[in-house]
């Protein structure tokens, strides 16, 4: 990566430090809470007729859904921001 310009080695380290410390907040805070209450939502289903605790299922299986394709759209955003960073330093010409 020597032949990188000061500039753009900078830019890519500050925005691996940016996300890297978000993740590291969203980490530390969600842990310990998931796990009580993924045990709160358990111990809840048990004490449920059987047609509540299928719905119950199938909501968590929407939520897991709706989660992953969150993870998705933040993945696509940084392959994105990746491309922007990298286009103009290949091709000058190019814009955008």
């Amino acid at each position: 990566m020597s032949n990188w310009p000061d500039w753009f080695l900078e830019a890519l380290h500050q925005r691996f430090y940016q996300l890297e410390l978000a993740s590291e907040q969203q980490a530390s805070c969600s842990s310990e809470e998931d796990k009580s209450l993924f045990t709160q939502m358990d111990q809840f289903k048990i004490n449920q007729n059987e047609d509540i605790q299928h719905l119950l299922s199938e909501w968590e299986e929407a939520i897991g859904y709706q989660l992953s394709q969150d993870k998705q759209s933040i993945y696509m955003e940084g392959v994105k921001d990746g491309i922007r960073l990298i286009l103009p330093v290949i091709h000058p010409t190019v814009t955008r």
